[in-house]
């Protein structure tokens, strides 16, 4: 892992000055209790070895997870059931269609979603973590999030929760589960996976555990392994093929780092064995991917090589 030194924040400040000199009109996520939307509002944190944090703008806003949670989430399933039980009911292939499509479910297989970055592979991925029912099931995602961030406090916003717009999903749960893809009720394994989407946090705890990712499933501070090696393996191969929506691709060859987005503006990136990184930009692109995240990424990519094949 690398030191965070003196050059890092002074070009982060730079592009985070010169990102708010942009107008970032483009489609508004909302977030807070009040759905407030702020399309000027940019930040990002980086942690590297031993804790080290920079950070620049509005670092310290808190924001919903949304489809970050998903690589958090498929890392937990893997823990609890394995790599060959999960894949067989959720496939590892970029699916080329929007995140909450359901056309995609009925292609290939049916009912078995393309990869555990879109909505219904994340739905099923959730559902196979372990739990008596769906509140403990819940629980113990919570507790893993909260010992990845190393916030004891982290939660979901309940507010958030009860007002987002849920029927899309619960469709792509009853599809499923009419193709036996899932087996049980919508309290206990879909729920779970709304409320997930929901689990709020700030640029400096998202850069702490995509630095556990890049620390190959150690904590950054104390060396204790969070997550296992492997399953790191897994879950940073799937995040650079598919967890850029539909713009994997380019994104790909445009920043090189295995990423992970959500329609709250957030993004999860990694440079492995060297950094991780978490930024917050709500002004969306046609993608769902955040606007100013985009160009702030590629940006610290192209200066310091932090592409995997770079």
């Amino acid at each position: 892992m690398e030191r965070i030194d003196k050059a890092k924040v002074a070009f982060l400040q730079e592009v985070v000055e010169r990102e708010r000199e942009y107008r970032h009109e483009s489609e508004m996520a909302s977030f807070g209790e009040s759905g407030e939307e702020d399309q000027e509002l940019v930040g990002i944190a980086l942690m590297g070895a031993e804790g080290d944090v920079a950070q620049a703008g509005s670092a310290e806003q808190r924001f919903p997870l949304e489809s970050v949670s998903k690589a958090l989430t498929l890392a937990l399933a893997l823990e609890d059931v394995g790599a060959e039980a999960l894949f067989a009911r959720v496939g590892m292939e970029p699916s080329g269609d929007p995140y909450h499509s359901i056309a995609t479910l009925e292609e290939g297989e049916m009912g078995i979603p393309s990869n555990p970055m879109i909505n219904a592979g994340a739905i099923v991925t959730t559902a196979m973590i372990r739990g008596r029912d769906g509140k403990d099931r819940f629980e113990r995602l919570r507790d893993f999030f909260r010992r990845l961030s190393a916030n004891p406090e982290l939660d979901y916003n309940r507010a958030m929760f009860e007002a987002e717009d849920q029927d899309l999903n619960r469709a792509l749960f009853y599809y499923m589960r009419s193709h036996d893809v899932l087996v049980g009720s919508e309290e206990d394994l879909l729920v779970p996976y709304l409320k997930q989407t929901s689990i709020e946090m700030n640029c400096r705890e998202l850069s702490r555990i995509a630095a556990v990712l890049a620390n190959r499933g150690c904590d950054p501070v104390s060396g204790e392994r969070l997550i296992g090696e492997e399953t790191v393996r897994i879950v940073l191969t799937l995040m650079f093929t598919t967890g850029m929506y539909d713009q994997s691709g380019r994104y790909a060859v445009e920043v090189g780092m295995p990423s992970k987005s959500g329609v709250s503006g957030a993004i999860l990136a990694v440079a492995p064995g060297r950094l991780g990184c978490g930024v917050i930009g709500p002004a969306l692109n046609e993608h769902g991917n955040s606007v100013a995240g985009l160009r702030l990424l590629e940006a610290l990519s192209k200066r310091w090589r932090l592409g995997v094949f770079a």
